[in-house]
């Protein structure tokens, strides 16, 4: 199957959102924790939707695995439980997205492992980079979540923007690596 694709314009478009909420969280710091909550998990159930989309629509092209999968679920899940109870994840989101974000991570540096010669793949390491380096900032100094969320947004952004508009080259880079 031949696909020609130049942009997925919605995976930029939400990556530019996640970009704006987390340079909101760094410039207005006085936002609650329970709306911090609220927010991020609207946001990771979303992106979570665009990685299933994602895999359904281009698994083949691109040579998607499980770890795709498990990756959106892993933002669904996470987004679900703050939406379902964010008062009572504002006390201890810290430790719960330390433990996701060092999924995150570990899924990332293994997709990246997996992907070599990709268009984005630089991205996709660091992004799996900084979010295990979150993590351990969540266990060690929970007080600071709301500045480290605001980068990993950021970051989780520009990832999602940046394979928005490459998604074309991706493709093909896949194509000529098999």
């Amino acid at each position: 199957m031949d696909v020609k694709t130049k942009r997925d314009w919605g995976l930029f478009f939400l990556g530019l959102a996640l970009v704006i909420i987390g340079f909101v969280f760094l410039v207005v710091p006085g936002i609650t924790l329970v709306a911090v909550t609220s927010v991020a998990g609207a946001f990771l159930v979303v992106a979570g939707g665009f990685d299933i989309y994602a895999y359904a629509r281009y698994r083949d092209e691109m040579d998607l695995d499980g770890w795709t999968i498990a990756y959106a679920i892993c933002d669904i899940v996470l987004g679900a439980v703050l939406l379902l109870h964010p008062v009572f994840f504002s006390a201890v989101i810290p430790w719960v997205a330390g433990v996701f974000m060092a999924a995150y991570g570990i899924f990332e540096l293994v997709l990246a492992a997996r992907s070599k010669g990709s268009a984005g793949r630089g991205w996709v390491v660091f992004n799996g980079i900084v979010s295990i380096l979150c993590a351990l900032a969540f266990f060690l100094v929970p007080a600071s979540f709301v500045v480290f969320l605001a980068f990993f947004l950021i970051c989780r952004g520009v990832a999602m923007a940046v394979c928005g508009v490459t998604i074309d080259r991706m493709i093909t880079t896949s194509h000529h690596a098999a």
